[in-house]
């Protein structure tokens, strides 16, 4: 069975009070064959010394050009603009060039979808200027064919434009341009943008939007709100594995965005018991890391995406423990006898991600525990985080992961999580996840909990909560 149709999209139309008034104005005319676009650039003000995109881009954009006929170069990943010009427009033509075949592995790039959706990397055709003030925001307007949706991580301001935040070049972002219209979820305020890319045997529209909105509802049962007010999701198909989402990755550019591949023939309950989309969703739980701590930037999310799953119904606290227990001591198999540090850094030659992503989730869990032990359940690694929302979270600017540490730390009244990076990331091969789950009161036969006295303690009670909006 295909999908035929969508869920009705209801846009929050002039959602965007912080941003008034850009600077810069787009206008994209997309092409009937989605694969070319025609676009202009203009600035209220002076010229800015030069635009960017990635260093791929040169493979689709050309002609770049003023009013006047002048044509500037374009030289790698720039556009230099002379300094003598008073003309404010820039003109310039895409022809992509999409990949269709193989799957994807990393993140955004430009992609063509069962023959007739397209998704493209804003890297690939998206001329910018750096971000300081005076060219912090902007409008984008796109031209689009009878019959296309154009989905996109800005700020929607109706069915074709949208007012963007013009965030580092180098924080990836997708647009995507398909013949189904999006449709929104909305959780606690939070509105979640939809686009199914493709068509899909067995899940359907209804079914995907079951998913995010269960998905999502975990996650905010977390803090008791979604982390983010926006979220640009797309799903694409994939045929090429037995895994229900082979790949998956977030974005930041411009706003937040979550793009799945999911299995074509996928049902609702393999959707609903993978943990793809919770994880994603997770990372938007704290800012962009702009280091190599892949131990925090993955390891946080895989401890949070348990603990959100049985909050939102779909597996059980026993399985929950019993997923945790599995990773950790997977994790730790394949470490190879270095620390989680040294790991972190061999991760391009050695492949040593479980070592890394699950002795970040072992860390996030043994800091999590202690907070609640030392405060007698009265505070949670979840408090913490959700106090560093209230002051500190700063969606379009990047922290190091230290940075991120030593806030939680000040939060806490206490060095808990600097100095337990200094012994278990850094120093021990691997945190002592054993010992935690023994503080708990609990052992692992058959990779199944069992309790000392036969029932949860309360701590290990309030960890794997499953009731609603609680600790």
């Amino acid at each position: 069975m295909k999908i035929i149709c969508f869920f009705v999209l209801s846009l929050p139309l002039l959602a965007f009070a912080e941003l008034k008034n850009p600077p810069v104005h787009y206008t994209v005319s997309v092409g009937d064959d989605l694969q070319s676009l025609d676009v202009s650039v203009c600035f209220d003000y002076a010229l800015p010394s030069s635009l960017f995109a990635n260093d791929g881009s040169g493979t689709f954009v050309s002609n770049i050009r003023l009013k006047t006929g002048t044509v500037l170069d374009f030289k790698i990943d720039r556009v230099k603009i002379p300094t003598t010009e008073t003309d404010r427009c820039i003109f310039y033509d895409v022809l992509f060039q999409p990949r269709y075949r193989g799957e994807q592995r990393g993140g955004a790039e430009t992609r063509l979808i069962d023959g007739r959706d397209i998704l493209t990397s804003i890297g690939d055709w998206l001329l910018r200027p750096n971000p300081d003030p005076d060219y912090a925001q902007f409008d984008i307007k796109f031209i689009m064919p009878i019959g296309i949706y154009v989905s996109a991580p800005w700020v929607r301001v109706d069915e074709t434009s949208f007012i963007g935040v013009n965030t580092a070049v180098d924080w990836e972002a997708i647009v995507a341009f398909s013949r189904e219209p999006p449709g929104i979820v909305n959780i606690k305020g939070s509105n979640l943008e939809v686009s199914i890319l493709g068509d899909f045997d067995r899940a359907t529209a209804a079914d995907m939007s079951h998913w995010i909105r269960q998905s999502a509802e975990g996650v905010s049962a977390l803090m008791g709100f979604f982390p983010r007010s926006r979220v640009q999701v797309i799903i694409s198909p994939s045929d090429r594995t037995n895994t229900t989402v082979p790949w998956a990755y977030i974005t930041r550019g411009g706003g937040a965005g979550i793009h799945l591949f999911v299995k074509r023939d996928a049902s609702l309950e393999q959707l609903l018991r993978d943990y793809s989309l919770p994880h994603e969703m997770s990372h938007f739980m704290f800012p962009h890391i702009n280091s190599g701590d892949y131990w925090i930037i993955e390891g946080l999310p895989t401890y949070l995406q348990h603990l959100s799953m049985v909050r939102s119904g779909v597996i059980t606290p026993q399985e929950s423990w019993s997923r945790l227990y599995r990773g950790f001591f997977s994790g730790k198999q394949s470490g190879r006898g270095y620390t989680v540090a040294e790991s972190m850094r061999r991760l391009a030659r050695r492949g040593t991600y479980l070592h890394v992503y699950w002795g970040g989730a072992a860390y996030f869990f043994q800091r999590d525990v202690d907070i609640r032990v030392q405060s007698q359940g009265a505070v949670t690694l979840l408090d913490i985080l959700s106090k560093y929302h209230d002051c500190c979270y700063e969606k379009h600017r990047s922290i190091s992961g230290e940075k991120l540490l030593s806030d939680l730390d000040v939060l806490l009244e206490d060095d808990l999580f600097i100095r337990g990076k200094s012994v278990e990331i850094e120093s021990d091969k691997f945190p002592d996840f054993k010992s935690t789950f023994e503080s708990l009161g609990m052992q692992f036969l058959g990779g199944k909990p069992i309790f000392e006295d036969g029932i949860a303690n309360e701590i290990a009670v309030q960890i794997m909560n499953p009731v609603g909006f609680g600790r």
